[in-house]
């Protein structure tokens, strides 16, 4: 289940580094939706592992830290 958390976590950064980078309006509306789908997964897993967080801010900052390998 942690593999599939830093999975995850790994992806969701992914594709938030991606919307940074678009500017394409379409591609970045596709984007957007995905990354939705993606945070609702990894939310969905990290109360599944017991880690708690505050907010979506809080979450992708735990993502972040899970992709690093510094959680």
């Amino acid at each position: 289940m942690e593999e599939n958390l830093f999975v995850l976590a790994k992806e969701y950064i992914n594709l938030i580094e991606k919307i940074e980078k678009t500017s394409d309006p379409r591609k970045l509306q596709t984007l957007e939706e995905k990354r939705a789908e993606l945070h609702w997964m990894f939310i969905d897993l990290l109360k599944k592992q017991g880690i708690k967080f505050k907010d979506r801010d809080h979450a992708t900052r735990i993502a972040y830290r899970i992709a690093n390998g510094e959680l």
